[in-house]
């Protein structure tokens, strides 16, 4: 059965209900008026209150919720995991460089204290740190 189809059963049953309230006389009023305008009164009847209602083994429809919240989460790590590549892409060249400047420096520094290292092993001095040359005079 069509949701369509519960609908137009559900309507036709409620026109039979409404029609069936109009035809009975009413009983009482349910508020009872004075002449004082401050004071309503209202009378009710004890009865026992309405069960709740029964809950369905199916889903319904306002499961929607969660599985538009599902949907995004998911649709949410995605982007992030693409964002991720993304960026891990544009940096690999970058590091590459990196670590090539790294070892030109590296070089340079050898070839520099190697003749630091020769003349202080003459002397007799321990020759830890490289001294690059000063290129800039002083005193001009």
């Amino acid at each position: 059965m069509s949701i369509r189809d519960e609908i137009r059963e559900l309507c036709i049953a409620h026109d039979r209900f409404m029609a069936e309230q109009a035809s009975e006389p009413t009983r009482r009023p349910p508020v009872s008026e004075t002449d004082d305008p401050g004071l309503v009164y209202k009378e009710y009847d004890n009865s026992e209150p309405a069960s709740a209602p029964r809950l369905d083994a199916e889903p319904s429809d306002g499961d929607w919720r969660d599985t538009v919240a599902e949907a995004m989460g998911i649709v949410i790590a995605e982007t992030r995991k693409e964002m991720r590549a993304e960026r891990a892409a544009e940096i690999a060249p970058l590091k590459t460089e990196i670590a090539e400047l790294r070892g030109q420096v590296s070089a340079l520094l050898t070839m520099l204290g190697a003749d630091k290292a020769k003349s202080a092993a003459q002397l007799g001095h321990d020759c830890s740190v490289v001294d690059l040359p000063d290129w800039r005079k002083r005193h001009a």
